[in-house]
């Protein structure tokens, strides 16, 4: 059984990115990523170069010194315990207006991450430009900046480009250092941090390539499914589970859906009995996700499907169970990226047309290659 390439989470981890789901993606020749490194590098360049011509701007930032002079205010705490005043000097904290700020510094980290990637020759000179010119302003590269507690205003998207951009260059470094340049199928199943890359990444696809004409992308990560409860006696409401839904596709008219859950293990499980199944529990999970959704809308059309990861085999099977299409697909991470991205693609399609036929699906198709 062949690895998984590095290239292909990145794939994964570059449509789980802010940058992606905040941008037009005209850039990204999105279906032709083989060259996924000099892709980015090449959009992360663009960005830079743009925000160092046109928005480098010094700014406030907090220093704390001693100093011989009074500059800002007297921190008299620290001031006692350093015995600052024995020295004719005083402990300050003060705001320096510099180049050489928390983003500025992160940006310069992922230029020296990215500088190690295949580039091409023209991407990496201008890269080189840009690194000695922050590098003339007093800016030194620094990998310790948290955007979750950052604050953009309206007027600073170029460095939020820029930023997004470089979180995506530290994590993709970051996950290439963990495995390698493949990783093993197995051991990418006991994978925390990748399983949330795919999750992620399969929504982010799907949002951003499905053909917005035909469909209507809702992400509904992190959201309740509404399971209609009634009667709730002896406190069962509020020891009762909360379930939650990945992403639905819809057709532009609503008439039909596809609630889809991904699962990040294997597909088919071994039982006892020596035979391979898919797991009771998600099917029983997915049917009572499309379930809820039939009954509050009756008049469309609902499917479910379970998404898994797979290397090197794939199957595409479907059932009717109780009235509601239900679909086992897998995605084959060994393949190269447009095979990946075409495949994607066609299952929506292909499940689409199958649900508008008059008998939407049939009792039971299985593909395996």
């Amino acid at each position: 059984m062949p690895n998984i390439p590095i290239q292909n989470l990145w794939f994964l981890m570059l449509y789980a990115s802010e940058y992606l789901h905040q941008n037009l993606t005209d850039q990204f020749q999105l279906e032709q990523m083989d060259g996924l490194e000099a892709l980015i590098g090449k959009v992360f360049s663009q960005h830079l170069s743009d925000y160092i011509h046109q928005h480098l701007r010094k700014q406030l930032k907090a220093k704390s010194k001693e100093l011989a002079v009074v500059k800002g205010k007297i921190d008299f705490y620290q001031t006692e315990i350093r015995q600052s005043l024995a020295k004719g000097r005083v402990y300050c904290s003060y705001n320096e207006t510099t180049y050489n700020t928390n983003r500025h510094a992160y940006m310069m980290s992922a230029l020296e991450l990215i500088l190690t990637f295949d580039l091409s020759t023209t991407v990496r000179k201008q890269l080189m430009k840009d690194q000695f010119e922050l590098k003339s302003y007093g800016v030194i590269a620094n990998s310790k900046y948290r955007l979750d507690r950052d604050h953009f205003s309206s007027f600073e998207h170029v460095c939020k480009h820029v930023i997004h951009l470089s979180k995506l260059i530290h994590d993709m470094k970051l996950l290439s250092t963990e495995t390698g340049d493949s990783i093993q199928p197995k051991l990418m199943l006991t994978n925390e941090k990748i399983r949330k890359i795919f999750e992620k990444g399969i929504a982010g696809f799907f949002k951003l390539n499905l053909d917005k004409g035909k469909y209507r992308f809702i992400s509904e990560q992190g959201s309740k499914v509404d399971l209609d409860l009634e009667n709730p006696y002896g406190g069962v409401y509020k020891c009762f589970p909360h379930m939650y839904l990945d992403m639905m596709i819809q057709t532009k008219s609503k008439d039909f859906g596809l609630i889809i859950d991904t699962k990040f293990t294997d597909m088919l499980k071994n039982e006892r009995n020596g035979k391979r199944q898919i797991s009771s529990e998600y099917i029983r999970q997915i049917y009572t996700y499309t379930m809820s959704y039939k009954i509050a809308d009756p008049d469309s059309h609902y499917a479910g499907m379970l998404l898994y990861p797979l290397v090197d085999e794939n199957f595409e099977m479907s059932v009717k169970m109780l009235g509601v299409p239900l679909y086992f697909y897998t995605v084959d991470l060994s393949q190269k990226i447009p095979d990946i991205h075409r495949q994607l693609i066609k299952m929506i399609d292909v499940i689409f047309e199958e649900l508008k036929l008059p008998k939407s699906v049939p009792q039971f198709v299985e593909s395996m290659a």
